[in-house]
């Protein structure tokens, strides 16, 4: 029914532009890391890991903020490589990068602020800030390094 989701597709226009734009030819090759895509297979190491886990019975989510015996293990990690002390409940484990953006938009920026997006960027971040109520602000990069211009960062700032 149109009615029930009158503006969806119009929020989704500029999604799957990305880098398109920059790499027109002649242009380099391009390892397509994107939603899965790398362009070779998954490491045998990877797949092992996957299937010994799915024996072991680990075929249900984990709680929300990565498994408990994870979160330990990175605090650990943090405490014997770096020497920072934490807790287990102090580490949260995503599932990609994406949420991790996510999470840190959510608890770090208030309705109505702006976020400074260098461009091109990820699809999704830009819904991602609209989500949590915040103003996205695309500030291209150079298309002959894809370097930030810092004058152009500068005058984004309101």
């Amino acid at each position: 029914h149109p009615r029930l989701v009158p503006d969806v597709s119009s929020r989704y226009d500029g999604l799957g532009v990305g880098f398109a734009p920059y790499l027109q030819p002649p242009g380099p090759e391009v390892i397509r890391w994107t939603v899965g895509e790398p362009g070779f297979d998954t490491p045998r190491k990877i797949i092992d890991s996957a299937i010994k886990g799915l024996d072991a019975g680990n075929t249900k989510y984990t709680r929300g903020a990565g498994s408990m015996d994870l979160c330990q293990a990175v605090a650990d990690y943090l405490l014997d490589k770096h020497q920072i002390e934490t807790t287990a409940e102090n580490v949260v484990i995503t599932p990609g990068a994406k949420q991790a953006l996510l999470y840190s938009f959510m608890i770090t920026t208030m309705p109505g602020e702006e976020v400074i997006l260098l461009a091109p960027s990820w699809a999704s971040y830009e819904p991602m800030l609209e989500l949590i109520g915040a103003v996205p602000v695309h500030v291209p990069v150079r298309k002959d390094n894809f370097h930030p211009d810092l004058d152009a960062i500068k005058s984004a700032i309101t």
